[in-house]
């Protein structure tokens, strides 16, 4: 077969031209009589026939000036995203599609040359703006998509970037590639010098693995590369330590409750009539929660901080939440296993691994509460039935954190108890989640955070109190009995308080 007539080659793989994003038709013409390039990762998931959101052109010239005009012309928001590299940024929203235009400098003395420099063949494709009819596709990136193949560019791809090592894994998990034998034994050589590389990176990089899809798995490949103990070393000492109650040891737990997360967090999403195609726990869960859909979802998908949603988050704090179980295992003498404090240690490690990374502060206690309230529900699950005050007092201790303890909750009891859990035990821990839930969504005013009958000015002007500890206790338990439903009016107020200081 020659060149001509191979499919495969980039000239004849799209003879009617090169159908390009069409957001990029409304500034073609301002690139039209300059040296510009499609290229990366939009370039692949058109060939693949998948949804184009981040778009990345070359230039010769400054991408900072680039993108500045395509801004102008599109009436889109504009930032210089690294002026050292002349890379600039142009963030559009249109409909419910938030598109994101990066504009860099072309690297080399030509677009080969670019391509050459970049990390996996896939990635390794350009399109010019002037004429998208014959890609430049001097790698055989074409070929490697439509066989569904990982290859670095070069033997020194990922050395020369480790960070591309996780990236690898992200991109093998969510497209359904293979990684090509020598490109994953280059991954696996970097995870040692991942630590040279910027926190920034290696948490932004990792950071779309925890937000995408099959989680579990894209863990699990970064685990067997000795690349998840380079990002998170908290988790090396996981494998081979037994955990009593659970399907296999702390690591197989783990990786469980990551899948199981994902579970609930998609059966959640979809419509309750789609409970009667899923496994019996699934299925009463989705027909006892289904309400909560539309506000877990808003929930779940906004953010802290700069724009990584929560959910992602959930899962960071997912596969730290036992680490510190090999820490704090000990065996008592009836040969019983225990992990006493597990939990707060690892809130610990959590909170400065998280630091570490340069997420947020908010963000870096979000997860750390995570880790060290997700016993919490068990407590709730030993005292049925779950009162207003439980719900008050559950949500006052895990603060901004206590939905995605929630749901993790259920995750993790199906983690523990393997696919068929106690039909009576599973049904008590839906109810638990139901009950915080509709506190949490629809009677926050009533269960959460009710409007206080009473201030401290009042406590001192009415009761001839002074500043100090005691007005706040007092506060704290005429909230509690508000919540619980035993205070209504501002007279059962003032009879609360009397009767706490005694007087009545």
């Amino acid at each position: 077969m020659s060149k001509e007539t191979d499919p495969n080659v980039a000239g004849a793989a799209f003879p009617e031209g090169f159908p390009l994003p069409p957001i990029l038709e409304d500034i073609r013409g301002r690139f039209a009589d300059s040296e510009s390039y499609l290229v990366g990762g939009a370039v692949r998931d058109t060939i693949l026939g998948r949804p184009v959101l981040d778009i990345d052109i070359v230039l010769r010239g400054s991408g900072i000036e680039a993108a500045q005009s395509a801004a102008d012309s599109l009436g889109a928001a504009f930032y210089p995203l690294d002026s050292e590299r002349g890379i600039g940024r142009v963030i559009l929203v249109r409909g419910t599609s938030r598109y994101t235009l990066d504009f860099a400098a072309l690297r080399g003395t030509s677009i080969e040359e670019d391509l050459a420099l970049r990390d996996f063949t896939v990635n390794a494709i350009a399109v010019p703006l002037a004429s998208a009819a014959r890609p430049i596709d001097p790698l055989g990136g074409i070929r490697d998509v439509r066989e569904g193949v990982l290859r670095a560019c070069s033997p020194r791809s990922i050395a020369e970037d480790p960070v591309r090592a996780v990236r690898v894994i992200r991109l093998a998990t969510q497209l359904g590639f293979r990684i090509e034998k020598q490109t994953k034994e280059q991954a696996r050589a970097a995870a040692a010098r991942l630590g040279k590389v910027s926190a920034e990176r290696i948490r932004d990089e990792f950071f779309r693995i925890l937000a995408g899809r099959k989680v579990a798995a894209a863990v699990h490949s970064l685990e067997s590369l000795g690349l998840l103990r380079a990002v998170l070393p908290e988790t090396a000492g996981l494998a081979g330590v037994a955990a009593d109650g659970s399907s296999g040891g702390v690591w197989e737990h783990t990786l469980a409750a990551l899948e199981k997360f994902e579970t609930v967090c998609d059966m959640l999403a979809r419509d309750p009539a789609a409970a009667r195609t899923m496994d019996a726990a699934m299925g009463s869960a989705v027909s006892r929660l289904g309400r909560f859909r539309p506000a877990l979802a808003e929930h779940l998908g906004r953010p802290l901080s700069d724009e990584r949603p929560l959910r992602g988050l959930v899962f960071l704090a997912a596969i730290l939440h036992d680490a510190a179980k090999p820490e704090t295992r000990s065996v008592n003498a009836l040969g019983e296993t225990h992990f006493l404090g597990h939990e707060q240690l690892g809130a610990e490690w959590t909170l400065h691994r998280a630091a570490a990374l340069r997420f947020s502060r908010d963000e870096s206690e979000y997860v750390a509460g995570i880790v060290r309230h997700h016993m919490r529900p068990l407590l709730l699950l030993s005292s049925p039935p779950i009162t207003r005050r439980a719900v008050f007092r559950f949500f006052r201790g895990t603060g901004p954190c206590g939905v995605a303890v929630s749901l993790f909750f259920l995750a993790d009891a199906l983690a523990a108890h393997g696919a068929e859990p106690s039909p009576e035990r599973w049904q008590a821990a839906v109810e638990i989640v139901h009950a915080l839930l509709e506190g949490y969504f629809e009677r926050p005013e009533e269960m959460i955070r009710p409007t206080p009958l009473l201030t401290g000015d009042d406590l001192i002007r009415d009761f001839g109190l002074s500043p100090g500890p005691q007005i706040g206790e007092l506060l704290d338990a005429l909230r509690e009995a508000q919540a619980a439903g035993e205070v209504s009016s501002r007279a059962d107020a003032v009879a609360l308080i009397e009767r706490g200081l005694g007087r009545k």
